[in-house]
């Protein structure tokens, strides 16, 4: 969890921490002064006795406390507590059996009852409750300022009134500041530490009192026996009426500044206002805003143009709303519907719509545009597919009454032909014109590749999940074609056996035509089929090698091919 902290807050925080190190260095002076027997170090000054060697301990305990305290350490400032109440209510008893108010080495009867306090305060500090710690606090702080202007006008405090040494005195209003400055966002000391008006004067006139009542009173007790014999009160009474008045005027004149500064922020605020007012209302968009209950409070001029009094979403009150298309009219909108909050409350959304009416037209124009195109190009295969049938059936006419070497000649073109054919028949079936299918392909030239030989004993497995472009796929066809050709041919003299076409690959392609017969052989002749293989090898820029080791194996390692412009 992160805590925003204003400036004096973080100000109050470190003024406590330096003033804890502050009492425990004070603390260690007096402890000093007792081993040293200084007089001044352990505190006889003014006419006040020293301060008690446990009480100086108490006081670097309780500074150590504060410390862990600002750090979030609260264990510690718990045992603390309780120590001091039990160790000062056991001194507090021990006065009242003696019937003195001097207990040996202890604190004295005042600045035990303060310990106590400090016990509860610490306590109550650690459990993070703060009115009632801060309340205590200023009360030990009040005793303990009296004391302190006591030693410093003169008067003698000690033997008369309180029995509390000017260290300890000292010591307790450092304590107190400490105390009051730890959690000053919190408590009765909150409006100190508020970064409006209000904690900014209270930051400025409350020390300037403070010091001014105090100079004032030392002053009064100083010069009342010389020069005010018995009219001390009446001049401390003058005193505090002109500081009064100098603080009135001070205040008032701060509360002056701060409503022109207002009437600035104001004025500023409105020319904001209308500003953005301004900019919302020229949009484009149309924009509006709902209550809670989905009616619209504000409508800029491009929404009020729709002439719509509701927007028909169903409002979200967890997350944005995509509202993907939105008809009004004639017209289609998308936009966003925005919830608001406020401090966690759900207040109502604000609605922003883009008129897309010319992109629903032209994304509808590309819709019909691209399916002209694919019927026109259904249209091309269809017709290229009917041309080389009738190629096919002008090559098997010219057949009829040739001898047998025409006619193998005959059916060789006639079996190219019709791969070409079945490559543009597959594309035609599937419907799709961004490449073509070669599993379909490999297993219709097959199938008719069977039929024309008339070789159905030869069995056939066909192994890829390819899809290429028809720059690849032509000649890949043809040479697919010449390879299982010359296996059909030559590799079966029994008329029984088993192809395997395998085209895999991730960017460099291979393609493998293999079957288990007779193999090359060493009276093997290089004849037109492999010529015209090697030729398509080098139209697909690949590398093609033939093995012959149970069986034959045509090899062929390649790129799918870049389109390339014909025009």
């Amino acid at each position: 969890m992160i805590f925003l902290v204003s400036k004096s807050e973080a100000f109050a925080r470190r003024l406590s921490f330096l003033v804890s190190i502050l009492i425990i260095i004070f603390s260690l002076i007096i402890l000093a002064g007792w081993f040293l027997g200084n007089t001044f170090m352990k505190g006889e000054v003014l006419g006040s006795a020293p301060v008690q060697p446990v009480t100086a301990v108490i006081f670097m305990v309780l500074a150590a406390s504060l410390i862990m305290l600002s750090r979030d350490v609260k264990l510690p400032a718990v045992y603390a507590g309780v120590f001091f109440l039990v160790f000062y209510t056991l001194t507090l008893a021990g006065y009242l059996d003696t019937g003195s108010l001097e207990y040996g080495v202890n604190s004295r009867f005042i600045t035990s009852i303060i310990f106590i306090a400090y016990g509860l305060i610490l306590i109550l500090l650690a459990s993070s409750r703060y009115i009632l710690p801060q309340i205590l606090t200023l009360i030990c702080g009040s005793v303990a300022y009296c004391v302190f202007t006591g030693y410093i006008g003169g008067v003698d405090v000690y033997s008369t009134y309180f029995m509390m040494a000017f260290y300890t005195a000292t010591l307790h209003i450092l304590s107190c500041t400490a105390i009051l400055s730890l959690y000053a966002e919190d408590g009765v000391m909150a409006p100190l530490h508020r970064s409006f008006s209000e904690g900014r004067l209270a930051r400025i006139i409350l020390p300037i009192m403070i010091i001014c009542i105090t100079i004032l009173g030392i002053l009064t007790l100083r010069i009342e026996p010389a020069l005010f014999p018995g009219f001390g009160v009446i001049f401390m009474m003058g005193m505090m009426a002109s500081l009064i008045i100098i603080s009135v005027v001070f205040l008032a004149e701060e509360l002056s500044g701060i409503d022109d500064k207002k009437v600035k922020y104001q004025e500023a605020l409105i020319e904001a206002r209308r500003f953005f007012r301004n900019v919302v209302e020229n949009l484009g968009e149309a924009i509006a805003v709902l209550d809670h209950d989905g009616n619209m409070i504000y409508r800029n001029r491009a929404m009020k143009e729709l002439e719509v009094d509701e927007i028909p979403v169903e409002p979200s009150h967890r997350e944005p709303l995509m509202i993907e298309r939105l008809r009004i009219g004639d017209c289609y909108y998308m936009g966003w519907m925005i919830p608001m909050y406020t401090d966690g409350d759900f207040r109502g959304s604000m609605v922003s719509l883009t008129d897309i009416t010319d992109l629903i037209r032209t994304q509808r124009s590309l819709e019909d545009a691209l399916t002209e195109r694919d019927a026109l190009l259904s249209e091309v295969h269809h017709r290229v597919k009917n041309n080389l049938q009738i190629i096919i059936s002008l090559l098997n006419i010219q057949s009829i009454g040739a001898d047998e070497a025409v006619k193998s000649v005959l059916t060789d073109a006639q079996n190219r032909v019709r791969a070409m054919a079945i490559l543009h028949e597959t594309i035609y079936d599937t419907g799709d014109f961004t490449g073509v299918d070669m599993e379909s392909f490999i297993t219709r030239l097959i199938e008719r590749l069977r039929g024309a030989f008339d070789e159905y004993r030869v069995e056939f497995s066909v192994e890829t999940d390819i899809r290429l472009n028809l720059e690849t796929a032509i000649p890949l066809g043809l040479l697919i074609n010449e390879a299982v050709t010359n296996s059909i041919r030559h590799a079966f003299p029994d008329g029984r056996g088993h192809i395997r076409v395998k085209l895999k690959g991730d960017g460099l392609l291979r393609l493998t035509v293999t079957d288990d017969g007779a193999g090359l052989g060493a009276e093997y002749r290089e004849g037109v089929g492999m010529s015209l293989m090697k030729a398509l090898a080098d139209q697909l820029d690949g590398e093609l090698r033939f093995e012959s080791d149970e069986g034959t194996a045509v090899i062929l390692e390649f790129r799918e091919l870049k389109y390339r412009k014909r025009i």
